[in-house]
């Protein structure tokens, strides 16, 4: 029996013995996986902070690559929608542009009517490059080619920011009068060719070497600043002055068109202008407003003669509600002391235009195409009175035609214009003529 005893004994020391080296060692393996464990942990928080600095650097690299499409609806206020890319584009660098070629097919009936009936032209093609240094300093430039073998710079400046209210450009800028001269992208005007009127009164694309300050306050836009005048006498200007002999190109009809310096250097800088403009958008789809022009006009080419001084200002509106859209707008040049330039230098001039559309594809179609229908009058005398008391004589057109937007980007256009110059003693071209006229547009 004690023999029994000490056995059971033995064995179950035995086995206590044999679990306490089994605890032990689990407590081993245990302690093993727990740092296993916790340097596994450790490799994938590095991991993850390695992955997300890895997504980020491609986001970024994304970003730097990637084209920023138009968006027509993103235009900055006084520019059309490709000219801002830059501004809301991710990407430091923004390229853009827009297109214009068209064909004109012209019938004249009075003089001078020895001119081509037909003309085609790869009229404009513009890259806008632009690039942000900062959110608040930027870059943007218009490089303009022109009848397929004319390059010139319209636009190369840097915007520095403050706020929405305030912002400083320096360097060569749109002068802030009338409303195509601002918004010139061939989608956001429907004839084949810019008004008349922002042709030779406000001379579109009008701009020049300037410091200005734009930004909206409240319901209010506005834009003011110094630039390079225009300069009535300087023979490389084209202007019709003293130096100048009257041809189709230099004709006393271009007398504010080619005196634009713009930022040639052969040109010189004589005089600085002062150009203000202040535009109401507190009603939705409504923009009315009023821009202004002040400056000395060149030396005078005639001795004893004093320089004269070019005032300038025009009052524009444009209506907007769904297919419907209405444009006017109203100028008036003044230019005191002509006769110091010519004895036929005209000392005033005034025109207007009224424009209306309306998008008929509605009624036939429910999508996002467009085929807005146009109606355009204009009146102008581009010389109210001269130097030696004479008159142009007045103007006018009337055009009609139509639109088709496949794209809101692109756009084929097709119009006839019947345009009279009446009454005049002056230079008139044609006394009648009709022009039918095709045109293809693009942004991008």
């Amino acid at each position: 029996m004690k023999s029994l005893l000490l056995s059971a004994a033995t064995a179950m020391a035995i086995t206590t013995t044999l679990g306490a080296d089994e605890l032990s060692d689990l407590k081993s393996q245990l302690k093993i996986l727990s740092e296993r464990l916790s340097t596994l942990e450790t490799n994938d928080k590095k991991h993850a902070e390695q992955t997300n600095v890895l997504t980020s650097e491609l986001i970024n690299v994304q970003n730097q690559t990637s084209f920023t499409s138009v968006d027509s609806s993103k235009g900055l206020y006084g520019m059309g929608p490709a000219a801002s890319k830059v501004y809301y584009s991710k990407n430091p660098l923004s390229i853009g542009g827009y297109g214009e070629l068209y064909y004109s097919k012209y019938n004249h009936d009075g003089v001078n009517t020895g001119s081509k009936d037909a003309y085609g032209d790869t009229y404009r093609f513009i890259p806008y490059i632009g690039y942000k240094f900062t959110d608040n300093i930027i870059l943007n430039s218009e490089i303009e080619f022109e009848h397929g073998n004319e390059v010139w710079i319209e636009q190369l400046y840097v915007d520095f920011i403050h706020n929405q209210n305030a912002t400083l450009r320096v360097g060569d800028q749109i002068v802030p009068m009338g409303y195509t001269n601002l918004y010139h992208e061939p989608t956001l005007f429907n004839t084949v060719q810019r008004p008349d009127v922002e042709k030779q009164l406000i001379p579109s694309t009008w701009h020049e070497l300037g410091v200005s300050v734009y930004g909206q306050t409240n319901d209010f836009w506005y834009q003011v600043g110094a630039f390079t005048a225009l300069d009535m006498n300087h023979p490389t200007s084209g202007a019709y002055g003293a130096n100048e002999v009257a041809s189709s190109n230099t004709s006393p009809q271009n007398w504010i068109r080619k005196a634009r310096v713009g930022a040639e250097s052969d040109k010189g800088i004589d005089n600085i202008a002062v150009v203000a403009r202040l535009d109401y958008n507190g009603i939705n789809g409504l923009q009315v407003g009023v821009s202004g022009y002040t400056g000395k006009a060149g030396n005078s080419t005639i001795a004893g003669k004093a320089e004269g001084q070019m005032t300038m200002y025009d009052i524009h509106a444009k209506y907007q509600n769904e297919g419907f859209m209405a444009r006017a707008l109203y100028t008036e040049s003044h230019l005191s002391n002509a006769d110091s330039y010519k004895t036929d230098m005209p000392e005033s001039a005034r025109g207007g235009y009224v424009n209306l559309e309306y998008n008929v594809l509605p009624f036939f179609v429910q999508n996002s195409q467009r085929l807005p229908l146009f109606f355009q009058y204009e009146n102008y005398n581009l010389g109210t009175s001269t130097a030696d008391g004479k008159s142009f004589g007045t103007s006018e057109s009337f055009t009609y035609g139509l639109n088709y937007f496949p794209h809101d980007q692109v756009v084929l256009k097709a119009e006839y214009l019947n345009r009279k110059n009446k009454n005049s003693t002056n230079t008139a071209k044609y006394i009648d003529e009709g022009i039918f006229s095709l045109g293809l547009g693009f942004i991008f």
